[in-house]
C-alpha cells in the first residue's frame, strides 16, 4: 500500500488543489493520500473563508481519501511551526511514503529540490557565517524572514526561494522532514496558474487569495455561481451554505477580538509571538481600536508583518499561550490525530492507521478526556475552544444556529 500526504489549507479548495492531488497519485501510483489540514484558523493569522468540516468535505470531493485536522497551536503558527507541527503528526502516523507540496517556480523540480535541502541544511545547523549575516539582518531592521533569506544568499545561489509564500512552506516542510530524521519522501510540484498573493479572477487556475475576494465580494448566489477556478463540488458547497456559514473574515471577529483584549488582565507576552515590542505597540493602539483589520494596520511597520501581527491577535483571541506550545515542541508536537472526515471507500486505510499510528487517532470528541492527558488535552481544548469561537462569530454574522464540535459529525463521503 502506497499512501502519500499534503499539508493544506485549503481556502477555499480550487483547481490547483484538485490537480495537485491528481498528478500526485498518477505519478507515485498511490492508494491513498491523507491531507493535514488547518482548522478554522489559517497561517496568516486569519480566519478560514468557510469552516473546516466544509472544507473537509471540499477536500474528500476534490480527491482526498483521509482529511485529518492540523491543530490551532501550529495551524496559527510562524512557517517553522506551522510545518514542524504538521511533519511530526504525519511522522507519527508511521505508513507516510511522500509528502507533496507545491513551490512557486520554473524549471527542473529536482534541482529545485536539491536547493531546498541544501538551504534546509544551512538553517539546521546554523553555521556561523550565516549567523552572522542573520544578525546583521536584524539589526539593520529587516523583518526575519527577510533577514533569513539575505544571511542564505550570502552563502549559496539561492532563486526566488523564499520570497513566494509557497516556497517558504516548502523550506520549512524540507527542514522538518531533515530535523526529523523521517522516511517521509519530499516531491515537489510547480504551482500551476496565478500566483499566491494574485488577485486575478479569471481563468481555471485562481489564487485561494482571488477566490477569497470573489467571496466577499460576492452580492448573490449568481455571483457565486459564475465563479471559475474551483471544481463544481466546491461550487456546490458555496452555493448551499452561502450566507448560512461563508464567508467568514477578520472583521467578523472585530467585537470577540476587543473583548479579549479587555479581559486579558496578564502579560501579552505570555501569547506566542507577543514580544514585548509588539505588546506595548497593540496595548498603546488599542485606545484607538475600532476593527481588527485597521487596528492591525496602525500595529503594522518595517520590523513587523501584517501576518505576524494577524498571528499575535489570533493568539490572544484564542487564549494561545507560548508555554503550552513550548512543552509541545519539546514533546515532538504531535499527541493525537483528529479525524475531519473520510472516502467510505479508504476504510482499508482507517484499519491501517490503528495498526501503524504511535499517537490516539480521535473520531469521538466526547472521548478525549479519557484518551488524552497533559499537555495533549490541553491542545484539544484549544482546538475546541477555537471551533467556539468560529461558531459564535459566524452565527452572529448569519443568525444560523450551528453544531458545536461535540455534535458535528465527521464527514463521511
Amino acid at each position: 500500500m502506497k499512501i502519500g500526504a499534503v499539508i493544506a489549507e485549503y481556502n477555499p479548495f480550487h483547481n490547483g488543489h484538485q490537480y495537485q492531488l491528481e498528478v500526485f497519485r498518477q505519478k507515485h501510483h498511490l492508494d491513498y493520500i491523507i491531507v493535514i489540514m488547518s482548522g478554522n484558523f489559517t497561517q496568516r493569522g486569519e480566519p478560514a473563508c468557510m469552516d473546516k468540516h466544509l472544507r473537509a468535505r471540499s477536500a474528500l470531493l476534490g480527491g482526498a481519501d483521509l482529511v485529518l485536522e492540523l491543530p490551532v497551536f501550529y495551524a496559527l503558527g510562524s512557517a517553522p511551526v506551522f510545518a514542524s507541527g504538521a511533519v511530526a503528526h504525519l511522522n507519527r502516523l508511521n505508513c507516510i511514503d511522500y509528502l507533496c507540496f507545491g513551490c512557486e517556480t520554473d524549471g527542473d523540480s529536482g534541482r529545485h529540490l536539491q536547493l531546498l535541502e541544501q538551504a534546509a541544511d544551512i538553517l539546521i545547523h546554523e553555521p556561523a557565517p550565516f549567523r552572522e549575516h542573520l544578525t546583521d539582518g536584524l539589526k539593520s531592521g529587516l523583518s526575519y524572514p527577510a533577514a533569513r533569506e539575505k544571511a542564505l544568499k550570502a552563502l549559496m545561489d539561492v532563486p526566488p526561494l523564499l520570497t513566494q509564500p509557497n516556497n517558504i512552506l516548502a523550506l520549512e516542510y524540507v527542514c522538518a522532514l531533515k530535523a526529523s530524521a523521517s522516511s517521509i519522501r519530499p516531491d515537489i510540484l510547480q504551482r500551476k496558474g496565478e500566483g499566491y498573493h494574485s488577485s486575478v479572477q479569471k481563468g481555471d487556475f485562481l489564487s485561494a487569495s482571488a477566490l477569497r475576494g470573489s467571496l466577499h465580494s460576492a452580492k448573490d448566489l449568481h455571483y457565486i455561481n459564475a465563479l471559475n477556478g474551483i471544481p463544481d463540488t466546491t461550487r456546490q458547497i458555496l452555493e448551499t451554505f452561502y450566507r448560512q456559514r461563508l464567508p467568514m473574515a477578520s472583521a467578523d471577529f472585530s467585537g470577540l477580538f476587543a473583548a479579549a483584549m479587555l479581559s486579558r488582565s496578564g502579560s501579552l507576552t505570555d501569547y506566542c509571538d507577543v514580544t514585548p515590542d509588539i505588546a506595548n505597540r497593540m496595548r498603546r493602539c488599542f485606545h484607538e481600536y475600532t476593527d481588527l483589520d485597521s487596528y492591525l494596520l496602525r500595529l503594522k511597520n518595517r520590523a513587523y508583518t501584517y501576518s505576524r501581527l494577524s498571528r499575535c491577535a489570533a493568539h490572544i483571541l484564542l487564549d494561545i499561550p507560548a508555554s503550552v506550545l513550548s512543552r509541545a515542541r519539546a514533546d515532538g508536537y504531535a499527541y493525537y490525530a483528529r479525524i475531519l472526515g473520510f472516502r467510505q471507500n479508504s476504510r482499508a486505510l482507517l484499519t491501517l492507521l490503528k495498526q501503524t499510528a504511535s499517537i490516539p487517532m480521535i473520531t469521538k470528541m466526547t472521548a478525549c478526556p479519557e484518551i488524552l492527558h497533559g499537555n495533549g488535552l490541553r491542545l484539544m481544548q484549544a482546538d475546541i475552544f477555537a471551533a467556539d469561537i468560529y461558531r459564535t462569530a459566524c452565527q452572529m454574522k448569519f443568525g444560523q444556529p450551528l453544531k458545536n464540535e461535540y455534535s458535528q459529525p465527521i464527514v463521511i463521503i
